[in-house]
């Protein structure tokens, strides 16, 4: 939908000349685009702003007959700016709720709400991202890999950091190691190793020292430092050397100094400052990850064992269709089926395994089960990668109608994660009720791209729901006894969507696929505990 297109369908929407199928295509756009809702809302002000300027000036020509009527023509005008100004508020009400959430149950917990608001622009702080780890221990404050790293003073204290710096280059640190990235061209490095491989466009890349400056002029060079002094050693292309205490020099590949701040720049032994580098620290992430992976693998197919798993999909392509994703659950009494894929896109899983997971991002993707039975209590966990949460609700597995004791389990567009179970009606005329079970909010958009192990139980027995956060509990809510549910059901279910338009002639849909990717779900019949869920993230994170 383009922007005059968007205009048009907005102003009809405003005068009331809308036809259904155009009013659905803007409430779409609306519910996944913030862009839209402000633009709405903006055109929603102007209006009314227009409106109150046209009554006010049309106020004095329709009363040129007061003087002669006896009323206070002040007192009349206050008492029509007041009717003015609340018709406003009115109309603004009615327009800012016109795209509620589409659920007429009854909901016992805070639905997101439909007004709208400018917000500032999503920003971050740092110049380089923290790219991998190997031991590493820092002081003060932990890193996982993904994070952009914070200005100010860093401590690395053991093992190896591999940075990339936002201008391309990339630095291997080992500690103990006390720096600063002072910007995307510049570090000071106060003690420890570093390796830095620098590309092209890079080029001119300084590492500071107390003893002096190494500015790169292509490709690779390494440093050590101390409190007397810096080695440096050229391994591809050249440098300048700037030593505090002599003029500058240039140094070329197999050559080695010394900076000094008392005698300059002083011949050294090269062998001195072995260094890991960033193709070497990969290759060994590599190999790291190759074993772990292995090492799961095996693992899994003996938790594919477990009586009480009932679906297991790590999204592999089964033998007989490209588009079937086997269920490894192999013993259990109630086992769901097979899953049908819709849409989705297969990729890399968090492994670096090509294929084996799957990209739900495409609008209308989804993984299509049937998961017979009843059970008490329920666990569900999955891995997945988010891009992105751009719409009110985003799919991570969702029953078809979400009727009488079925599950939903759903991110909201906060970062909150979303469970809830139906309570069963106690006659037919009432409406089901929907207990909602928040989470805090485990997501921002610093976190888009990276590898995230989400569980949730409910645990009949204890009474309790909890949220799981990379193998630790995040939040545990008690379930009231009027909203307890026993005998859990699921049936025709989604994972990363939800059923419609399937069971409505209407192709309108909302849009509730989740914008990324999974490759790893896991459904069992009852509650695990909070130690079996952290061996399943400690044996399936592919970082340790």
């Amino acid at each position: 939908m383009n922007s005059e297109e968007r205009i048009r369908l907005i102003d009809s929407l405003m005068d009331g000349s809308i036809c259904d199928a155009d009013r659905l295509r803007i409430e779409a756009e609306m519910i996944v685009d913030a862009a839209v809702r402000r633009e709405y809302y903006q055109r929603i002000q102007l209006e009314v702003m227009l409106e109150q300027e046209a009554a006010v000036a049309s106020i004095p020509e329709k009363l040129a007959w007061l003087p002669s009527s006896g009323l206070s023509w002040t007192k009349l005008l206050s008492g029509m700016l007041i009717t003015i100004a609340a018709s406003v508020v009115l109309i603004v009400g009615i327009k800012q709720t016109a795209f509620g959430p589409n659920d007429t149950n009854q909901n016992l917990s805070q639905q997101p709400t439909a007004s709208i608001k400018a917000t500032a622009e999503t920003s971050a702080s740092g110049f380089a991202i923290l790219n991998g780890q190997e031991n590493a221990v820092w002081s003060d404050i932990s890193f996982a890999d993904g994070d952009v790293l914070p200005s100010g003073k860093l401590h690395l204290k053991s093992g190896l950091a591999h940075i990339e710096l936002f201008s391309g280059v990339q630095v291997v640190l080992a500690g103990e190691a006390r720096f600063t990235i002072d910007s995307p061209m510049q570090m000071t490095v106060l003690e420890g190793r570093a390796r830095a491989r620098v590309p092209e466009p890079a080029q001119g890349f300084k590492i500071k020292t107390n003893s002096g400056d190494v500015i790169d002029l292509g490709t690779e060079f390494s440093i050590s430092v101390d409190p007397s002094g810096a080695d440096v050693h050229v391994i591809d292309g050249e440098v300048e050397l700037q030593p505090q205490a002599s003029d500058s020099l240039r140094l070329y590949a197999g050559g080695s100094r010394r900076l000094s701040s008392s005698d300059g720049a002083i011949e050294v032994d090269s062998e001195l400052i072995r260094t890991v580098g960033p193709r070497e620290f990969q290759e060994r992430a590599r190999e790291r990850q190759q074993q772990r992976y292995s090492q799961w693998s095996q693992k899994q197919t003996a938790y594919g064992a477990d009586p009480r798993l009932v679906a297991y999909y790590r999204f592999r392509t089964a033998g007989q269709s490209e588009r079937i994703v086997e269920n490894l659950a192999t013993v259990g009494e109630s086992l769901a089926t097979s899953g049908t894929i819709v849409g989705a896109k297969r990729t890399a899983n968090r492994w670096g395994q090509t294929e084996e997971a799957l990209d739900f991002s495409p609008v209308g993707s989804r993984v299509r089960v049937h998961v017979p039975d009843e059970f008490r209590g329920l666990t569900l966990l999955c891995w997945v990668k988010i891009n992105s949460l751009d719409r009110w609700y985003n799919s991570l597995f969702l029953t078809d109608g979400h009727d009488d004791r079925e599950p939903h389990w759903q991110l909201m567009d906060d970062g909150r994660v979303f469970f809830s179970v139906k309570v069963p009606r106690e006659d037919e005329e009432q409406k089901l009720v929907q207990p909602i079970y928040y989470s805090p909010s485990i997501w921002n958009p610093s976190l888009s791209g990276r590898w995230t192990m989400l569980a949730v139980t409910y645990d009949v027995e204890s009474r309790a729901v909890t949220h799981y956060l990379n193998g630790q509990p995040l939040a545990r809510e008690t379930i009231q006894d009027s909203f307890l549910v026993e005998s859990i059901r699921v049936g025709h279910a989604s994972i990363c969507n939800w059923s419609q338009p399937m069971y409505r002639a209407d192709p309108e849909f909302v849009l509730r696929n989740l914008n990324g990717t999974m490759d790893e779900f896991a459904m069992f019949a009852g509650a695990l505990t909070a130690d079996e869920i952290w061996q399943w993230y400690e044996s399936g994170n592919p970082n340790e």
